[in-house]
This record gives structure tokens, C-alpha cells and sequence, in this order.
């Protein structure tokens, strides 16, 4: 899916026991983090004595990592990380790890909820935040040893074996089916990469002088109607939820020009995360505005088309921090509610469009609302949020190169088991991996459009056709269904084989005409459009 599910930065996780006396890395240095050829991120790294203190900056994520871990005798005592916006300007949550005898003790705040618990791990085992720092002090802690260690996933709380075993210049550890591999020269760590997900980390000189990474702040928006198009843009504030929990969305109302009547409308319902209006991946795709395209591709079939940023997205209010995919449909269904409100907008006429994530909310707020004329569905899960994620995670494994069969199915067990056992603490999550949806798609009884990319790796292929199956086992016969063979789930064509590594190397960030096309000539049909006159 998009956002939360859908960007895997590099996971490049590990973590140590411990010190030993082999020099892996020096003291101090920076790690530069590449997902295919396209620089993600960086990881700055002290090492004093028994601490070590890194900061990881992704701004792909808009994401920067403050942590600190502490060793006693070996043995990990305690770890604090403070996440923030890539700037450094918002503090998003903290989450700390204290050695209380067999136990770490966690404390987690976030979202305006705080947690505390403990999670049973003797004083050899270890965590897994997003660090290369802490990879580099699992090798040390191994001492040139193979083995294998309990390891803490930081965030899931859910203790995994890993293990790791030497060869040559390289170092393998392994967990839940993912492999990392480190590679040394002269017995020092000089790359470490995560082949799955066609990601990698090298070691800078010491000395180098390198560029700032882009894409720090997001560049101010421009959502007006160009002076040629045959449609209008008006910038509008949607209200949402009641005193003392409301807030307003920003959102964009685009109108076609030349039109008689009331128009016939549509709402745009982005994907997993915090997305702005256009659903633009700043600053992992430049250019990237499906949803523009979408409204523009309207606005001349004679559609007007709302769309909003998120809560606690761009310029909208609200917090995304504790907001479940529930409370995203209550969102979008006050985005309908005011444009039946709208002067100039058939109150009867209006359709849902939905990518990934909105590719669910859609059908759910057309189960419950008879009045909406029409569904798009776009790469939505016809799955539950556990085997999505199963999916993606077994993705990688499934076309690992070098694996003997056995190895293959180990790791595929492995991978299921850990996402199945996980515990996520955070509440989109936890309401994503439970819900169901085709009890919700069998409700639906509006015309359904369902467009599906064949090579997407975040929402398989084949949940179209089980959600196309299911809208007409429950007797709605006014669904079309359009599987495009080589585009991904960003509906972007695939530079190789679809995978989300290969996003930050796309030169190509317009939606195809043939995308475009069928969704606008669909949408205008059913909804009965007569096209802009300028």
C-alpha cells in the first residue's frame, strides 16, 4: 500500500551485544544510505567507550532517528530513541529500552498515549532499530564468531532468533527473511546491504565532503488551475468531527468550465500515510501527482473533483499519529457531506476514487451510503492487513536469487510467522492487520471500476480479481475490472520488476493515458458528465 505499508526505507536493521576488541568501524563517522541509485538517507555515528549516539536522517520518510544505546559488561542496559520530521522541527514520539534484570523495561510515547511495558530478554539479546551503527556492533559483539541471538524488534516488540555466520570479506545475519550482509576490507565494515529490497549502505571517507541531502522541506505546493485549463481551482477549508476533536481539511474544489446544471463530482481518497492532496511522493518521485492528473483528466470530462491533504497532513489539521483507517473513512465521508452542500454540485452524482489504502476506505463509505453513484478502486486489498503484509514480506524471498529451495521455504515460514506473531503498538496498524474487506466489498452495490497494476509488489495482482469476483457473487453486475501488465503500484511503469526499490530511480512519473483514459471515460459515463467547453 502507500505510505505506511508502501515506501520501505532501507531497513537496514541490526543491532549488538555488545564490544569486542576488534576495530569494525572508527569512532566516528557517516553512513550514506542508497535504495537502488537514488541517496535516501544518512547515519552519523559517535562511538565513546560503552555508548554509542547516531543520528538517521531519511527524508523520503520525512523521518530522523536520535538514538542512543548503552552496554555494561556486554550486555545491552539501555536504548532511547527520539523520533522527529527530517528538519528536526516536530518531535513525533520517544521509545526507550531499560535493563531491568531478565527484562528490558519499554516505555513508549506517541500520539498523545504513553505505554509501558516489559518485554522478556535475557542479557543476551539484542534490538533492532533502524541503524547501521548498531549492525556494525553486532558483528563486533560476535568477535568473528558464528551465532545466533534473540533479537528485539523495536516497535513490534516481538523477540525473533537471528543469526549470523562469516565468510570470507562478508558477514550474513539473518531474521524473519531478511537478509543483511556487511562486507569488510581489512577487516573493517565498508557496505552493508539488504538485497531483498535493493538497498545499501557504504561508509564515507574520512574527510569527504559531501552534498546536503535534498528534499529536507517539502516545496510549497502550486494547486491552482493552469490559465489555459478548461476547469476552475478554489482552494476550500472542509470541517471535520465536533468540539472539542474538530478540525478542517485543505483541500482543492476543481469545477469545469462551460457546463450547464449541476455538475457530478468526485472525491479523492488517498493511500496509507500522511499524503497531501495530489498523493505526491516528495521527495522519493519528483513530479509524481496522480491525484492531480486524475482532477485534470476530469475537470475536462465535464467532473468536479475534490481533493484534500490528510489530517495532520500539508495544510490540513487533525493528528495522523492516532488516526486508524476507520477514522480516514469518517474523514472522507465529511468530504462528501459537504459537497452535497456545495451550490452548483448534483448532491446525486457524486463518486469515491480510492489508491491503496483509499482503495479500501472507498468501498467502505459506499457500504454504508446508498447515495453514492460510483466506486474507482485503485490497487485496494481484497486481504487482511496481516496477509498483506505477509505478502510483501514473502515477496523478496520467493525471487531471492541463490537460495536452495529448503532455505527458501525456512525463511518464507519464518517471515509469516513473524508477521503473524508480531504486536504492533501503533492503532492504525493494529486496526489495519485485522479488518477484513470483502464482507464490506459484498455490501457494496454501486458501478465498481477496479484498476490494478500486474507488477505491484505492495497489493498483489490477483486481490483484483477476488475483489471483481465477490462485488458479483453478491449480485452487483456493474463491475469492470483493468489489469495493466507492466505498471506497478503507483500505476508508474515498472523499471524491472516492480518492486518499491525501484521508486527513487522512475523517470517516468505520469499516470499512462491508458490509466487516465479508462477511469475518465468510465467515471464520466456512469456519473453522465457532458464534457468542459473552455
Amino acid at each position: 500500500m502507500t505510505a505506511r505499508i508502501r515506501f520501505p526505507v532501507a531497513v537496514l536493521l541490526a543491532l549488538a551485544a555488545g564490544r569486542a576488541s576488534a576495530q569494525v568501524l572508527p569512532e566516528a563517522g557517516t553512513w550514506r544510505i542508497y535504495q537502488g541509485s537514488a541517496e535516501l538517507g544518512r547515519e552519523s555515528f559517535r562511538r565513546s567507550g560503552d555508548t554509542l549516539v547516531q543520528a538517521i536522517t531519511v527524508p523520503v520518510a520525512n523521518l530522523q532517528l536520535l538514538a542512543r544505546t548503552t552496554w555494561r559488561a556486554a550486555a545491552l542496559t539501555g536504548f532511547q530513541m527520539t523520533v522527529r520530521t527530517a528538519a528536526g522541527d516536530s518531535v513525533r514520539g520517544t521509545y526507550a529500552l531499560e535493563r531491568a534484570g531478565d527484562s528490558l523495561r519499554l516505555t513508549q510515547e506517541g500520539g498523545g498515549q504513553r505505554r509501558e511495558r516489559a518485554v522478556a530478554a535475557g542479557p543476551a539479546a539484542v534490538v533492532a532499530p533502524q541503524s547501521i551503527g548498531l549492525f556494525a556492533e553486532l558483528i563486533r559483539g560476535a568477535a568473528g564468531r558464528d551465532t545466533t541471538l534473540p533479537l528485539l524488534v523495536a516497535g513490534a516488540d516481538t523477540v525473533l532468533p537471528a543469526t549470523l555466520t562469516h565468510g570470507g570479506d562478508s558477514v550474513r545475519v539473518a531474521f524473519a527473511g531478511l537478509q543483511i550482509i556487511g562486507r569488510l576490507a581489512d577487516g573493517r565494515l565498508r557496505e552493508v546491504a539488504v538485497p531483498q529490497q535493493h538497498a545499501r549502505a557504504v561508509l564515507a571517507a574520512a574527510g569527504d565532503s559531501l552534498p546536503p541531502l535534498r528534499g529536507l522541506r517539502r516545496p510549497v505546493p502550486d494547486y491552482a488551475a493552469p490559465a489555459d485549463a478548461p476547469w476552475t481551482a478554489e482552494e476550500v477549508r472542509v470541517p471535520v468531527g465536533a468540539a472539542p476533536d474538530s478540525f478542517s481539511l485543505a483541500c482543492t474544489l476543481t469545477r469545469p468550465k462551460g457546463v450547464r446544471g449541476r455538475l457530478p463530482a468526485a472525491v479523492t481518497i488517498t493511500g496509507s500515510g500522511s499524503q497531501t492532496r495530489d498523493e505526491d511522493l516528495w521527495p522519493l518521485l519528483q513530479g509524481y501527482r496522480p491525484f492531480g492528473e486524475v482532477a485534470a483528466g476530469l475537470g475536462r470530462a465535464g467532473v468536479a473533483v475534490l481533493r484534500c491533504d490528510d489530517r495532520g497532513a500539508g495544510q490540513s489539521g487533525g493528528r495522523a499519529d492516532s488516526a486508524t483507517t476507520a477514522d480516514l473513512a469518517g474523514d472522507a465521508r465529511a468530504q462528501v457531506r459537504w459537497l452535497r452542500a456545495q451550490a452548483g454540485i448534483d448532491p446525486a452524482r457524486i463518486a469515491l476514487i480510492g489508491h491503496s489504502e483509499g482503495g479500501m476506505i472507498g468501498p467502505m463509505v459506499a457500504a454504508e451510503d446508498p447515495r453514492i453513484a460510483a466506486v474507482v478502486i485503485m490497487a485496494g486489498p481484497a486481504k487482511n492487513g496481516v496477509e498483506v503484509l505477509v505478502d510483501q514480506v514473502q515477496w523478496p524471498i520467493r525471487t531471492a536469487a541463490g537460495l536452495s529451495p529448503e532455505a527458501r521455504d525456512s525463511q518464507l515460514a519464518e517471515a509469516a510467522r513473524s508477521v503473524r506473531a508480531s504486536a504492533p503498538n501503533i492503532p492504525w496498524l493494529q486496526w489495519f492487520r485485522t479488518y477484513e474487506p470483502l464482507p464490506t466489498i459484498r455490501r457494496v452495490r454501486q458501478p465498481v471500476l477496479i484498476l490494478q497494476g500486474a507488477l505491484d509488489r505492495q497489493v498483489s495482482a490477483g486481490q483484483a480479481d477476488t475483489l471483481a469476483a465477490t462485488l458479483r457473487a453478491a449480485g452487483n453486475r456493474r463491475v469492470a475490472v483493468e489489469v495493466y501488465p507492466r505498471l506497478n503500484h503507483l500505476f508508474l511503469p515498472s523499471s524491472s520488476d516492480g518492486s518499491p526499490a525501484e521508486y527513487p530511480s522512475l523517470t517516468d512519473t505520469r499516470i499512462p493515458a491508458a490509466v487516465l483514459d479508462r477511469l475518465t471515460g468510465w467515471l464520466a459515463s456512469v456519473l453522465r458528465a457532458t464534457p468542459a467547453r473552455p
